[in-house]
């Protein structure tokens, strides 16, 4: 009799048990997580392009390569610039979500929600311009900003201010003496893991878009070497040569990977395009 009774006390446990773990299963769905803090990140290795590693990609067409060495930036562009904003119409709508690398003065944002008043995650990496984000838009749930640049690992970085209007930053760009400061940038992989797993239902990003002064040229290798461009339907960047000896070569490696997932929807060389992922036209 006592044996028997050991024996329904163990099932009542194990029923009990079984009870706690299919609620938390069940319920997993609620859980918000938050970008983690940039101590928290663990970096990954350093991957990027260079003048030489199109030799290792077997995709990389080498007449093709060496074509697209000899391009040169399309400044017909700046006549129809509101193209970046206007040209995805039927793509975008209050559903979409668009992760946009480089939040500036937030004019780009506003044009998007003007636009397809979608759910749009932006990361500007200034102190006071991510303040200035966070203020002018506090009162749209829709948006989010985020203090911090992306990059191809977590890291503070120092940095100046490029321009008269002080409206960008180089991440390539030699320091002076003085007048530099802190930004600090998150490892854009697990970032984009993060979004994937928490704010999409079927792990496809809508829009990705990319105005950073340069780290398009750390940023989109990376999504390129670790095959995450699958995961944006939309890719969209402005591209600035002017920042690195090697950005032909690395935009020229880009171009060819883009090939293999997307289509452009517009391009002008070196500038501004956008690319369309195949398979969610």
């Amino acid at each position: 009799m006592g044996k028997y009774i050991k024996f329904i006390v163990l099932l009542s446990i194990l029923s009990i048990c079984s009870s706690i773990l299919f609620f938390f299963k069940a319920n997993s769905n609620v859980v918000k997580i938050s970008f983690p803090s940039i101590n928290s990140i663990l970096s990954n290795s350093h991957q990027g392009f260079t003048c030489e590693t199109w030799k290792d990609f077997s995709y990389i067409d080498g007449a093709k390569y060496k074509s697209c060495l000899t391009w040169g930036r399309n400044d017909a562009f700046w006549t129809v610039e509101g193209i970046r904003h206007t040209i995805f119409k039927g793509l975008l709508n209050s559903s979409s979500l668009i992760i946009e690398v480089g939040g500036n003065n937030g004019r780009e944002t506003s044009k998007f929600m003007e636009l397809y008043n979608p759910f749009i995650i932006s990361f500007e990496p200034l102190v006071q311009k991510s303040k200035n984000l966070i203020e002018k838009f506090k009162t749209n749930s829709k948006i989010e900003i985020q203090p911090y640049g992306l990059g191809s690992h977590t890291r503070t970085l120092s940095i100046e201010s490029f321009d008269s209007e002080n409206s960008g930053i180089n991440v390539f760009q030699k320091l002076s003496a003085t007048d530099s400061s802190k930004i600090q940038l998150l490892d854009i992989v697990q970032v984009i893991e993060n979004i994937r797993k928490t704010k999409t239902q079927d792990g496809i990003i809508d829009m990705i878009t990319i105005d950073c002064e340069g780290c398009e040229f750390e940023i989109l290798p990376v999504l390129i070497l670790n095959n995450m461009t699958q995961y944006f339907r939309i890719i969209q960047f402005a591209t600035h040569m002017d920042f690195l000896t090697e950005s032909a070569c690395i935009y020229c490696q880009i171009e060819e990977a883009l090939e293999r997932t997307h289509l452009t929807k517009y391009r002008y060389t070196m500038l501004w395009e956008a690319w369309i992922l195949k398979n969610k036209i």
